[in-house]
């Protein structure tokens, strides 16, 4: 039996660098379209190597969120299949799962309720209200589909136990080839540029996210059964050929002017390059040295990596407030200054980056302060 898992700073870490992913590419996803539709006022970010930083940029929302999945299945089927191990039984994994469940459902609950009192009370937040119910819903499919997942996880892990593991391993690759595969067929069918997708896209978005939870069990198995030397050695090279091919791929598409392209190569979740990214950043991470060699480093990370939810359900509720103020002030670079395209990525990034550590900031004291009212409640009984 393998010892329980502490926290692992780097995974925390790329937890963080995962929200950084999210905010810069919600940031920049108007302005990626726009490029792709053509409009004049965006030509200076057509040319190389901007369209190429866009088309990397608009690869990391999928990125991101498949990292998220990964790290889940990384500690969750694990975690779940040692349970089974010894002698778990389904009211003892029912119970586990519903205190996780519990860690996503009331944060979520939590700033909608606030959201909407804010919005009826305060300030109106646009589709945000009591008749409107897109905001709780399809607006925050990415948590629905994580919760559901994470309900999965005993079930994934009893298949994984009673299958073995080349078995369980092949079943997991045969899997993801076969969704990869009707993932390329829609994306094809259905015009990159269009901006909504069809309902089996979005069922398929859901079904890629539940292979990057099964994708982190089988890495945890990988970095199990290997030793930490050649698993790191292993890690660092597939990571960098993945990043090189990444971005070779983006400036040839850039450098031809191939938007349709780059914009079908990060298409939802359907995007492979995406997924390896992801995997091999988990898989980089997870081989790091653990031991930080500063401790109140080591606490910062981990407490605003915890807040990473939180983030991800008020950017969203939020997003018809922040998001025309974002557009607008990047459009306004491009039309007023010398070196536009370059100024409108940086200060697109610099704000991205610093509006996610203040929601982060926020999530953290949020949970700080849930923490010690708990802690008060139970010293008074």
């Amino acid at each position: 039996m393998q010892p329980k898992a502490a926290r692992n700073i780097s995974i925390e870490a790329l937890r963080l660098v995962a929200v950084a992913g999210i905010a810069i590419f919600h940031t920049f996803q108007w302005t990626f379209q726009a490029i792709c539709v053509g409009l004049p006022e965006y030509a200076p970010l057509t040319v190389l190597p901007y369209s190429g930083i866009l088309g990397f940029i608009n690869l990391l929302g999928c990125w991101a969120n498949e990292v998220f999945f990964m790290i889940s299945g990384y500690f969750l089927i694990t975690s779940a299949a040692r349970a089974w191990s010894d002698g778990a039984t389904w009211t003892s994994q029912l119970q586990r799962t519903t205190q996780r469940l519990g860690k996503v459902i009331l944060p979520t609950a939590f700033y909608c309720l606030a959201a909407l009192a804010w919005s009826t009370a305060v300030s109106p937040i646009p589709d945000v209200s009591f008749h409107t119910h897109y905001w709780y819903t399809l607006g925050l499919e990415f948590i629905w589909v994580y919760a559901a997942t994470v309900c999965m996880a005993p079930l994934f892990a009893l298949a994984k136990n009673q299958l073995g593991k080349k078995s369980h391993t092949a079943a997991v690759v045969a899997v993801g080839v076969l969704v990869f595969i009707v993932n390329g067929h829609l994306a094809t069918q259905y015009s990159a540029s269009s901006a909504e997708f069809s309902w089996l896209q979005k069922i398929m978005s859901a079904v890629t996210y539940v292979v990057a939870f099964l994708m982190g069990g089988l890495l945890r198995d990988y970095t199990g059964t290997t030793t930490p030397r050649k698993a790191r050695t292993v890690a660092k090279r597939l990571l960098a050929a993945v990043l090189i091919i990444t971005i070779a791929l983006e400036a040839a598409l850039s450098a031809t002017g191939n938007l349709s392209a780059m914009a079908m190569l990060s298409y939802k979740s359907t995007s492979v390059v995406s997924f390896a990214l992801a995997a091999t950043s988990l898989f980089f991470a997870a081989t790091r040295d653990n031991k930080s060699s500063n401790p109140r480093a080591a606490n910062v990370i981990v407490t605003l990596s915890t807040a990473t939810l939180g983030f991800y359900v008020m950017q969203s509720l939020t997003s018809s407030l922040w998001r025309p103020i974002f557009n607008t002030l990047l459009a306004n670079i491009l039309v007023s200054q010398n070196s536009p395209a370059a100024i409108c990525i940086v200060t697109g990034t610099v704000i991205s980056i610093v509006f996610a550590l203040t929601l982060l900031i926020i999530d953290a004291a949020r949970s700080l302060i849930a923490r010690s009212l708990k802690q008060q409640s139970t010293h008074h009984h």
